[in-house]
């Protein structure tokens, strides 16, 4: 089932032209309320003042509540259809919020009127909640969802996206909605996060999320999830950045220190120079290479790398935040020499799958005291290093770490 993009029933509050050319002007503060949480059974009442705040008269061409507003709010209003303010009066609307089932819901006033500014609105929201509020908590995992960049008129990449109920009781599912300033720019479908279905404490389900920005430039979103166990809406960040040209990927070159018996890689340009130029020595090329992004791009991950001080004089590398924070927590004298030395995508946790623009690379251990990592594309080279004793390590059966860009 798609997940829809929420309009949330309005433009979000009004423009108002420069002063240098207002003279018809209509003010409302604020024009957009949210009543919070209120019990099933209670109700709250607000009160607004529109005014003319211009040096001109102006009418209203048509007071009225938009069709879908919520059954819970009820509207009265002394502004009317018709009425005319001359600078400096007011009229008033008072909005009242009585729940009587649970969840989030909204509700406009048109204000449509003769002044110079666009049509205005007032806007309010509500969540009406009962005693199962705030028995469940809800993890969205990945914490934010960021694209990276991605190229205008192409589509990233599948995100997957855990909805985790961290408990203690069940959860239901009663509302998964895309929204924010560029919601259009975002698709979700929510697989097995139906409306309706029930999360178990301690379970989750999956969702994916995809990136077809629409312009250039830094493009937001959130995904909001509700259900009557929780305290408040959940709501996740959703972000990437539309891009006229793709971003450039960058070779990640192996090297190879004989005395040491230890692999080493970089994609720093730098550090490449002073291999190459023998300014540390002992280090050569192997030949062997694969490719990663300078730059944060679609669908990949920054890898973080650690060096290991002696006596082991190594490096490590990885793309997932949670091996790299764990590596910070059990090794605390591990040095941390970038949390980002390129980009990269991870494959699925479980499969092992890479996206098809991608090429898997394997992660080989020498499962010595010294604790040395290579990192290759090649099967086969892959197979030939395990029958030296070392260990693959990475997701899926194929045991795969990362995926490099082809």
């Amino acid at each position: 089932m798609r997940v829809f993009h929420a309009l949330l029933l309005l433009l979000l509050g009004m423009v108002l032209p420069s002063p240098a050319s207002a003279q018809a002007r209509i003010c409302i503060d604020p024009d957009v309320f949210n009543f919070g949480n209120i019990q099933i059974g209670n109700s709250t009442s607000a009160n607004w003042s529109v005014s003319n705040c211009g040096t001109a008269s102006w009418s209203f061409t048509d007071v009225s509540v938009h069709p879908a507003t919520g059954p819970a709010f009820s509207v009265s209003s002394s502004c009317s259809t018709g009425m005319v303010l001359a600078p400096g009066d007011r009229c008033n609307v008072a909005v009242t919020f009585a729940p009587q089932v649970t969840g989030q819901t909204s509700g406009g006033l048109w204000l449509r009127n003769t002044a110079d500014a666009p049509d205005a609105i007032l806007t309010f929201y509500g969540r009406g909640v009962d005693a199962q509020s705030g028995t469940a908590m809800l993890q969205f995992i990945p914490q934010v969802a960021d694209f990276g960049t991605q190229t205008l008129g192409t589509r990233s990449d599948a995100m997957d996206l855990e909805l985790y109920n961290q408990g203690p009781a069940a959860m239901s599912l009663s509302a998964i909605v895309l929204n924010g300033p560029q919601a259009f720019d975002f698709l979700g479908f929510d697989n097995g996060c139906l409306v309706g279905s029930v999360i178990p404490a301690g379970q989750g389900c999956h969702m994916v999320l995809y990136f077809a920005p629409q312009a250039a430039g830094t493009r937001l979103a959130n995904l909001v999830v509700d259900s009557p166990q929780l305290a408040s809406l959940a709501i996740l960040q959703i972000v990437g950045v539309g891009s006229a040209s793709a971003p450039a990927s960058v070779p990640v070159i192996e090297f190879y220190n004989g005395a040491l018996d230890h692999y080493f890689m970089t994609s720093i340009q730098t550090e490449i120079d002073a291999l190459d130029n023998g300014l540390i020595p002992g280090w050569v090329r192997t030949g062997r290479s694969f490719n990663a992004y300078a730059q944060p791009a679609a669908g990949t991950n920054p890898v973080c790398r650690y060096y290991m001080p002696p006596p082991l004089n190594s490096h490590f590398y990885s793309a997932s935040a949670d091996e790299c924070a764990e590596v910070a927590s059990r090794f605390p004298w591990f040095i941390s020499e970038s949390p980002a030395v390129f980009y990269i995508a991870l494959p699925n946790e479980i499969t092992g799958e890479c996206p098809q623009s991608a090429v898997p690379v394997y992660r080989l251990y020498n499962n010595r005291p010294d604790a040395n990592h290579r990192y290759t594309t090649d099967p086969a080279l892959k197979a030939q290093m395990q029958a030296q004793g070392y260990i693959a390590e990475g997701y899926g059966p194929d045991a795969v770490i990362m995926c490099a860009a082809r």
